[in-house]
């Protein structure tokens, strides 16, 4: 059976916008699980009574992204899929102020609360409130969850700059080995135990997607590069149940994206052993070259609708580990005979 130019070309058509739609549906419901949040509440009047039909709308600072809802019978009001990032609160209706709530800080499956109040006025009047407001308490659901933003993930001194290392913030974890430059190199996830899981039981996600190796199930496919970490959210229990995979902890990273202003980085990290002292314990002074260096920029494409964000970073590790001493058992103290030995003497 032979098929012709044309209907090999439309099948062909068909298969890929197939791919594409199943493609968008996948990652729309994976990104849901854990980058984008949730803000909510309820909209009053300066007596308390509920404010129907309100015009609620949050705005991203950084992209001017906008999702607007109107507030219910109850003056309830919700906004969805929202990308983590500082957002702009506002409330309209007619005969009141517009209010305006500036400061709103949203986590990666963050679900915070905005109680709006609206005063009697004009709709060109407005009232601006200008403080910070994050999720302080978590009043609709119940993980236990720490977020690491992107300024504590650039500040901190990362051995290696792993960031694998932030676990140790977070209380109930123990250190299964200490060596994190050698974590940097194999890439490892496992060497710490998290409520007293095993470290192989831990589940990590960058921007939705697994980012472990099936194959050891504690090792990263990508360590992403500190510069290019927007917020790392640790949830430790009590999750809930689109966390799945894995029954240890859920680490949950987020990759910066672009905004409206150009933003890059060069960066380079060194580390000498001519730098560094002689392990007390050790002869002499181990080999240690270290050079991680790289780049990052971002910004707008099409400014308010499209963006870009990218960057390359390289790490070359060159070293040999420290001689150590160590105390051999003598031939006679193998047979049993421990008269000359030196531990007695002491």
């Amino acid at each position: 059976m032979f098929r012709t130019k044309e209907s090999r070309s439309r099948g062909f058509l068909v298969g890929l916008v197939g791919m594409l739609l199943f493609l968008a549906c996948y990652s729309t419901s994976a990104i849901a699980q854990t980058i984008v949040g949730r803000i909510s509440g309820t909209v009053t009047d300066t007596s308390g009574a509920v404010v129907v039909n309100a015009a609620v709308t949050a705005t991203n600072t950084a992209t001017n992204l906008s999702r607007t809802a109107m507030s219910d019978s109850s003056g309830f009001y919700t906004l969805t899929n929202l990308p983590a990032g500082n957002y702009t609160v506002t409330a309209e209706q007619t005969n009141f102020k517009k209010a305006v709530q500036e400061g709103v800080s949203l986590t990666a499956d963050g679900r915070l609360t905005v109680d709006i109040s609206l005063e009697a006025g004009a709709v060109t009047e407005s009232v601006q409130i200008t403080t910070s407001l994050g999720e302080t308490v978590n009043t609709t659901s119940g993980e236990v969850a720490r977020v690491i933003d992107s300024q504590q993930v650039t500040n901190l001194a990362l051995n290696g700059r792993n960031y694998i290392q932030l676990l140790s913030l977070v209380p109930g974890v123990a250190l299964l080995n200490d060596d994190q430059l050698e974590l940097t190199t194999s890439l490892a996830t496992g060497n710490q135990s998290i409520n007293g899981n095993r470290g192989q039981t831990n589940n990590v996600t960058v921007d939705g997607g697994i980012n472990l190796q099936s194959g050891s199930n504690a090792s990263q496919i990508n360590n992403v590069g500190i510069d290019y970490i927007q917020e790392v959210k640790i949830q430790t229990s009590n999750f809930s149940a689109e966390y799945g995979r894995n029954s240890g902890a859920q680490v949950s990273l987020v990759t910066r994206s672009g905004s409206n202003q150009f933003h890059g980085s060069a960066f380079e990290f060194v580390r000498n052993d001519k730098l560094d002292a002689r392990p007390f314990f050790a002869p002499v002074r181990p080999t240690l070259r270290f050079n991680n260096f790289g780049y990052s920029i971002g910004g707008p494409i099409i400014k308010d609708r499209f963006f870009f964000f990218g960057g390359q970073e390289w790490k070359y590790v060159r070293r040999l580990s420290a001689a150590q001493r160590r105390t051999l058992p003598t031939l006679a103290e193998l047979n049993g005979d421990f008269s000359s030995s030196r531990l007695l003497k002491k």
